[in-house]
C-alpha cells in the first residue's frame, strides 16, 4: 500500500512546464480565481506569462477538428471556424456584471497584459468581456489602443461586439499587430475596404477571417486582393450573394475552408459549390 501511495504522485508534484500548458488553456476566471490558491506549486505556475498568453472563449479550444487540418493546428484554426457569438462558452471574469464605467474593462484588461510579460506573450484576445455594460459610454478605442501599444506579437484577434472603434485606432492596431494571422469581425462593421487593405499591407500572414451580418457589396474583391494566402474563410450568417460567392471560389483564391451557412441571399449556391469543390478542401453549407 505504501509503495502505491509513492507511485501515485499527487498535482502539485507536476512539473511547472506541465502545469502551464494545462493552466493556459484553463477558463480566465479560472486562471484568475481558482488555480492559483490551490497550492504554493501552482501559484507559481499560474504566473509564468504564457499562461497569459489568450483571452478566448473557452469553446474554441475543444472544436472538433475538421478532416482537411491536422489536429495539432484544430484548437487553432477554431479561432476563426467556430466563432459564432450567440454560443460561445467564454466564462467572463466579470461574472456578466461589466461595469457602466469604461475604465473598468480597460484596467482588466491591462491587468492580464501585465501578467504576460507585459504583453510580449499575448497571442489572443477576444474582445467582448472587456466593453462596457449596455448602459455605459463605449471604450473600444481605449481597448484597442492598449492592445496596439502592447501586443506586438498578437495573432488572433476578436472585434466581437464592438461597434465604436474610430477608424485612426483600427489603423493603429493593424500597424503595430504585424503577427495577426486570424481576424474575428463578428458582429463588428469594421471589415471595411480600407481596413482590409492596411491590413493586407501590414500583417502579411492574415490567412483565416470571421464575418457574420451585413456584407459591403463586391467585399470579395478586396478579399482576394489583399489577402493572397487567406486560407479560412467563415461567412456564416451573412449577406453574402452570389456574385461573391462566385469571386471567392474562382481566380486567385487559395481557400481551404468555407463557411456559408444560413446565408439567405445565396440562391445559386449549389451550382457555384458544385465546381468550387474541386478548388476547396472543406466547404460547409445548408
Amino acid at each position: 500500500m505504501q509503495q502505491q501511495r509513492q507511485r501515485q504522485r499527487p498535482w502539485d508534484n507536476l512539473p511547472s512546464t506541465a502545469l502551464v500548458t494545462i493552466f493556459s488553456k484553463s477558463s480566465l476566471k479560472d486562471r484568475l480565481c481558482n488555480l492559483p490558491f490551490v497550492c504554493k506549486s501552482w501559484s507559481n505556475s499560474s504566473r509564468h506569462p504564457h499562461c497569459w498568453a489568450s483571452f478566448i472563449p473557452d469553446s474554441y479550444y475543444s472544436f472538433p477538428p475538421p478532416p482537411s487540418l491536422s489536429s495539432s493546428g484544430a484548437a487553432v484554426d477554431a479561432f476563426v471556424k467556430s466563432s459564432f457569438p450567440y454560443d460561445a462558452a467564454f466564462l467572463d471574469p466579470f461574472d456578466g456584471r461589466r461595469s457602466s464605467d469604461p475604465q473598468s474593462g480597460v484596467l482588466g484588461l491591462q491587468s492580464l497584459i501585465a501578467k504576460a510579460d507585459g504583453g510580449a506573450a499575448v497571442i489572443s484576445v477576444y474582445f467582448f468581456p472587456f466593453l462596457t455594460s449596455l448602459d455605459g459610454p463605449p471604450n473600444d478605442d481605449a481597448l484597442l489602443s492598449l492592445i496596439a501599444r502592447s501586443c506586438p506579437n498578437l495573432k488572433h484577434l476578436s472585434f466581437h461586439g464592438s461597434f465604436n472603434a474610430s477608424e485612426e485606432v483600427l489603423l493603429e492596431v493593424v500597424r503595430s499587430c504585424p503577427c495577426l494571422e486570424l481576424v474575428d469581425f463578428s458582429d463588428s462593421p469594421y471589415m471595411i475596404p480600407l481596413i482590409l487593405e492596411k491590413m493586407g499591407i501590414h500583417c502579411p500572414n492574415i490567412r483565416g477571417i470571421r464575418r457574420n451580418g451585413i456584407l459591403q457589396p463586391f467585399f470579395s474583391f478586396s478579399l482576394v486582393k489583399c489577402f493572397p494566402s487567406l486560407k479560412l474563410l467563415n461567412l456564416s450568417d451573412s449577406s453574402i450573394g452570389d456574385k461573391d460567392l462566385l469571386t471567392l471560389v474562382t481566380g486567385d483564391s487559395r481557400l481551404e475552408y468555407l463557411d456559408i451557412m444560413r446565408c439567405q441571399r445565396l440562391v445559386r449556391y449549389m451550382y457555384l459549390i458544385k465546381g468550387a469543390h474541386r478548388r476547396i478542401a472543406e466547404i460547409r453549407y445548408d
